[in-house]
């Protein structure tokens, strides 16, 4: 079965055993006496096992194989597939080992935001991609020692100034900031990194002739 997609029509807590998709097609109720019908989902990084399915209610078994179990904003992506569609992290940590060894590059799927107001969890590293059709007002979690060293890019796909707002940001050696306002084009975006439990400005897309780069207050 080849991998397909769907979206969340609800955010999903940390704590919660049932995720509201926009289409449940593809996905069944397993039978796990004979094997037959069982279907993995992969949400921001998270793989989960189906167990139950109600019209668009999919009872979930969360964080398979190892895989962090963090919230998720609605309009997320949903990727919907067989058990051998989804790689365990043992294979994960060995792909991505012999790509550093080869020098190839590190292939992260997008995780998007479609929401007015999408928050953006610290824990999770991730590549995020606004597709919002109006200024999407994020905010982003404060870092933990735990989250130390973690990357979070936002990049959008919309023409609006989408904002962060973030309990620390710093820029380069200037005083701490706590908004970032992106340029209204498409393309626009930061990379950011935790580190001493504040979020460090790594890069920031934007130029003159495209209505300037991001701008942090």
């Amino acid at each position: 079965m080849a991998i397909t997609v769907t979206t969340l029509a609800g955010a999903v807590a940390i704590n919660d055993k049932v995720v509201n998709v926009a289409s449940a097609t593809g996905i069944t109720a397993p039978n796990d006496q004979t094997g037959v019908g069982i279907t993995y989902l992969f949400i921001d990084q998270e793989l989960m096992k189906v167990v139950a399915v109600n019209g668009t209610f999919i009872g979930v078994y969360r964080g398979l194989n190892g895989t962090q179990v963090p919230a998720h904003v609605v309009n997320v992506q949903v990727q919907i597939g067989l058990p051998a569609d989804f790689p365990t992290q043992q294979e994960l940590y060995g792909a991505l080992l012999a790509k550093l060894l080869t020098g190839a590059a590190y292939n992260q799927p997008a995780i998007f935001l479609a929401g007015a107001t999408d928050a953006i969890p610290a824990h999770v590293p991730g590549f995020y991609v606004v597709k919002a059709g109006a200024a999407d007002a994020m905010t982003l979690a404060a870092p933990t020692a735990a989250d130390e060293g973690n990357i979070v890019e936002v990049w959008s796909d919309t023409a609006f100034a989408h904002t962060i707002t973030a309990t620390s940001l710093v820029a380069a050696g200037v005083a701490l900031k706590t908004t970032i306002t992106f340029p209204a084009f498409r393309g626009a975006g930061v990379r950011l990194r935790a580190c001493n439990l504040v979020w460090h400005l790594l890069a920031g897309g934007g130029s003159a002739t495209n209505g300037g780069p991001v701008v942090l207050t």
